[in-house]
């Protein structure tokens, strides 16, 4: 308890955090990939002016927060970095000197210490610290048990979404922008007399933006006379003292980083930076969704889910199937399982504004041919579907793919056009089942049930089953059968990691799949010949039943051979033939017994090792199998000097592979290893296991070789530092590698802690760790 206190006395209050004058969108940072979890609320924190980068241009979200880098956050953020320069001089605190970088900083904060005297400005924030932080700024002030009383709490709350450590975890910039951000969208909490906790109402993003309530109108997407990048919307005029509501005359404002789409006809609230940039949206208003259910597709009459008709004015506006129009205009149609949407947005018990989405015109059907780039028309077992000319301007294919040029043969579709026929909207399902059909039934409404493998389907799509029908069944967005596609098995290929003799029972195959997975399968020798060659390192390509057990299977194998290839027509030379790779040709790489998939647009070298290939009779690759170097992603990368702090392994029939928690780079990190690990690794501890772990990890940051470092430290007495370098007392000038991490045991957590290069003060006793080019990689201080 006691050490909650000392913490929330560091900062006045973490709310003046979102008391930061707002900026637009900068431009993004380096080293934030758009993938990283923590890329959304780095940017959003970022035109919020709650974060900043470093001078290059990186924002360093692996990078340490400590307790003096917070205190500067927090003046900063409240605009007063001139006071804190003026405030440059000696704290209360004898760890802080007045030449401290931010002595002027922690004077204006004017904290609580510790109780002998010290501040400790160097040290980590951890896991709990931030968390209990941010639950002060949410208005959090009862006294919780430390530390799991406030992970509990915050977990909670909602602050933790997307961030688990340990209760003895330090964080980094990324996971601290991930539970800032969180906090943002969370009401802020009040007390009442009895000192229970009552929801304010008001989200805690509303001390960082501006907040106005519109009726959302129209967006570019539903309304071409909306700009891009705009949206429309009505403010309100005034509420009667009914509560009706009366909205000014429509305009635009800037869309920001907020899909509007989502709340076309809605009353929101939207949060702004100062630069009128939306960053976020509340729902106000209430809204009817519901999926329209009536034996009849129906014009310009709306039915619930229930089959009842809700009566609407034919000029109440509608977004139907993605365009504005009106609920009476001609081609809107309200057919059996749209998606409803009734929106009440002036509160006076009327809907006055309706969304219509996947209104299907067209549909379940199953496509004849693959769709390719350019076509008009897809071909499908209900006709043929217009997708360009005419009036059509836009197509979007949503559901199992995202492009027109995706969509194969047997996929199940489904069509929707807007009103004025400028919108088509394709919802393709690829989904299917595989096996025997064992019971027919029929209602008296004609419908088929059909059982498969055990579990019963409705037939929704032009197919009549029978007993004993076999093969694979296509189905609708429903899980029913929209078709049956027949008994074509697909061909697939591989490499052979072991198989058991043909002649055992129930013989066994594993296999390197063209996905990149490890894969064991029966194989069916009632259907592949017992006398069949199979070994490993083979390239087989092989089918499977609807049980999943092999029922072909051709294996081939050439010694290896290097092959010339020309990387501007993919065509590959090999033992005198010409064969053609083209971007469906799967191509597995086995170099050094660590295979990998790769794709054929990634080939750029001249000469291939080839061990052996599978081609039609015209020279065309269905499937490779390379030995090169230079393809492989098993080889080193980079290699890390690490602190291992955690260690949890994961054991599947592929093998077993361990997730580490370790402290390098500068940062606490995570990496995960793959199968070829023989030994677990062991935590580094104060007494038995002090030997830092070299990790080497390969182009997917995947860990392929973890050892103890093999030489010798240095022990010596560090005297000074800078950015570049040490200075000890022994081996003088020691040039740092710019990945240096520094660490130190905290014998009441008993865990190693990082504390960064400030954390070297006076002259410390420490164990010095140097990286192959004899750059110190990794200081433990003693």
């Amino acid at each position: 308890m006691k050490n909650l206190k000392k913490l929330i006395a560091v900062v006045l209050t973490f709310t003046l955090v979102f008391s930061a004058m707002a900026v637009g969108f900068a431009g993004t940072f380096s080293d934030v990939s758009s993938s990283a979890p923590y890329a959304s609320a780095v940017a959003r924190l970022q035109s919020l002016g709650l974060v900043s980068g470093m001078p290059d241009g990186t924002y360093q979200p692996n990078g340490v927060v400590t307790r003096a880098q917070m205190i500067a956050f927090v003046n900063a953020a409240e605009g007063l970095q001139q006071a804190a320069q003026l405030a440059v001089g000696p704290t209360k605190f004898k760890d802080v000197p007045a030449s401290y970088w931010a002595s002027g900083d922690i004077n204006i904060a004017d904290p609580s210490g510790y109780p002998d005297g010290t501040f400790k400005p160097d040290n980590a924030v951890t896991y709990p610290e931030a968390l209990a932080l941010i639950l002060r700024a949410l208005g959090y002030t009862a006294d919780y048990s430390w530390p799991y009383g406030v992970i509990a709490k915050a977990t909670n709350v909602g602050i933790t979404n997307g961030v688990t450590l340990a209760a003895n975890a330090t964080i980094n910039r990324g996971q601290m922008a991930m539970l800032i951000n969180n906090a943002l969208d969370l009401d802020i909490n009040k007390y009442d007399s009895n000192g229970n906790e009552v929801d304010s109402g008001t989200k805690l993003i509303s001390k960082a933006t501006n907040v106005t309530e519109y009726l959302v109108v129209a967006t570019p997407d539903v309304d071409s006379s909306v700009p891009a990048g705009q949206v429309k919307v009505q403010a309100i005029a005034g509420t009667s003292s009914t509560g009706v509501i009366s909205f000014k005359t429509p305009t635009t404002i800037n869309a920001g980083s907020v899909d509007f789409n989502k709340y076309l006809g809605d009353l929101v609230n939207v949060y702004s930076d100062k630069s009128g940039n939306p960053v976020s949206v509340d729902v106000v208003s209430n809204d009817n969704t519901f999926t329209s259910d009536n034996a009849n597709n129906v014009a310009n009459v709306v039915y619930d889910q229930n089959g009842n008709v809700i009566s609407l004015p034919s000029t109440t506006p509608v977004v139907y199937n993605g365009v504005k129009t009106t609920l009476g205009a001609s081609g809107v149609v309200i057919y059996n399982g749209s998606n409803v949407k009734l929106v009440d947005n002036n509160n006076d018990g009327s809907y006055d504004y309706v969304v219509v989405t996947n209104a299907f015109k067209y549909g379940p059907a199953t496509v004849s041919t693959d769709v390719k780039s350019g076509d008009s028309y897809i071909s499908t077992s209900a006709g043929s579907w217009q997708v360009a000319g005419g009036s059509i301007k836009t197509v979007n294919v949503t559901g199992s793919v995202s492009n027109l040029a995706d969509i194969k043969a047997n996929d199940v579709l489904y069509y929707a056009v807007s009103a004025d026929g400028t919108k088509v909207t394709l919802l393709d399902v690829r989904n299917s089942v595989q096996g025997t059909v064992t019971q027919v039934s029929q209602a008296s409404d004609g419908t088929y049930t059909v059982t498969i493998n055990g579990t019963n389907y409705t037939v929704s799509g032009n197919y009549t089953p029978n007993v004993n029908d076999n093969g694979t069944f296509a189905l609708d967005k429903d899980g029913k059968i929209a078709a049956f596609i027949g008994t074509s098995a697909s061909t697939n290929y591989a490499v052979v990691l072991a198989v058991d003799s043909l002649n055992a029972v129930n013989p066994q195959i594993k296999l390197f799949t063209s996905d990149g997975s490890t894969k064991t399968y029966t194989i069916d020798t009632t259907k592949v010949s017992t006398s069949t060659d199979v070994r490993i390192g083979d390239l087989v390509s092989y089918s499977l039943d609807s049980n999943n057990n092999i029922v072909s299977l051709t294996a081939t194998r050439i010694p290896e051979v290097a092959s010339n290839y020309d990387t501007t027509n993919t065509k590959l030379t090999v033992n005198g033939g010409t064969y053609y790779m083209n971007p469906s040709t799967v191509v597995i790489n086995v170099y050094n017994n660590s295979d990998n998939v790769v794709k054929p647009s990634d080939i750029n070298v001249t000469s291939l090792n080839v061990k052996g290939y599978i081609a039609d009779s015209y020279g065309n690759l269905s499937a490779l199998v390379v030995d090169n170097s230079s393809l492989s992603t098993s080889s080193t990368n980079s290699t890390l000097y690490a602190i291992v702090t955690g260690v949890t392994s994961t054991t599947t029939s592929n093998g077993t592979t361990y997730t580490l928690t370790v402290l390098a780079n500068g940062s606490q990190q995570t990496y995960t290893t793959n199968t070829s690990i023989a030994t677990k690794p062991v935590v580094n501890d104060n007494s038995s296991n002090t030997t830092p772990y070299v990790l080497s990890l390969d182009s997917n940051n995947v860990v392929i070789g973890v050892s103890p470092f093999s030489g010798t430290p240095i022990t010596d007495t560090i005297t000074g530092h800078s950015s570049s370098g040490i200075t000890t007392t022994a081996h003088g000038n020691l040039a740092l590698s710019s990945n240096v991490t520094v660490v130190k045991y905290d014998t009441v957590n008993s865990a190693y802690q990082l504390v960064g290069l400030n954390g070297l003060s006076g002259t410390q006793n420490a164990k010095i760790y140097e990286d192959a080019s004899g750059r110190v990689v990794l200081i433990v201080l003693q």
